[in-house]
């Protein structure tokens, strides 16, 4: 866990409940909003989520990478970019903001993005508009995509 101190398992459950409590304070607040720019991997499923609770149906990507294994961070890199399209007035997806240094370089390409996660951690949530839960620094959150279920044996047999 490197420099972790802690954990945080996220269930589907916990995922579903986030996206759906922000998807009321997203459209009460800023309902003109037409598009989704789902940064990958951990952006999919929570942007499929919030488009289907907001009636989004435009839905690009972007791929980005500043992580190398489980806590050492690189140099931002764009993977794969994005249409154009998406460049304006877009609801920018992310599962996390950790350090800000994704959102802050993403940002820097578009115009009037709205930022939306499910969990922040302090660095981070200065380049979020919309997260869902914020967690300390020091804590490493295992998304359910990140885990599998595994069978857990009786203490007593």
């Amino acid at each position: 866990m490197g420099s972790y101190q802690s954990e945080k398992y996220v269930s589907w459950d916990e995922v579903q409940s986030l996206c759906r409590k922000l998807a009321v304070r997203i459209h009460a607040e800023r309902p003109d909003l037409t598009r989704i720019l789902a940064i990958t991997r951990g952006g999919l499923f929570p942007a499929g989520i919030l488009a289907r609770e907001l009636n989004i149906k435009l839905i690009e990507t972007v791929g980005i990478e500043s992580y190398n294994g489980m806590d050492r961070q690189n140099d931002v890199v764009i993977l794969k970019e994005f249409n154009q399209h998406f460049a304006e007035n877009v609801l920018v997806v992310d599962d996390l903001a950790d350090t800000g240094r994704t959102l802050k370089e993403l940002k820097r390409t578009l115009v009037k993005p709205v930022v939306v996660t499910l969990f922040t951690k302090p660095q981070g949530s200065v380049d979020v508009d919309y997260y869902g839960e914020e967690v300390p620094q020091d804590t490493w959150v295992r998304f359910p995509w990140d885990t599998a279920r595994t069978f857990v044996p009786p203490l007593v047999s």
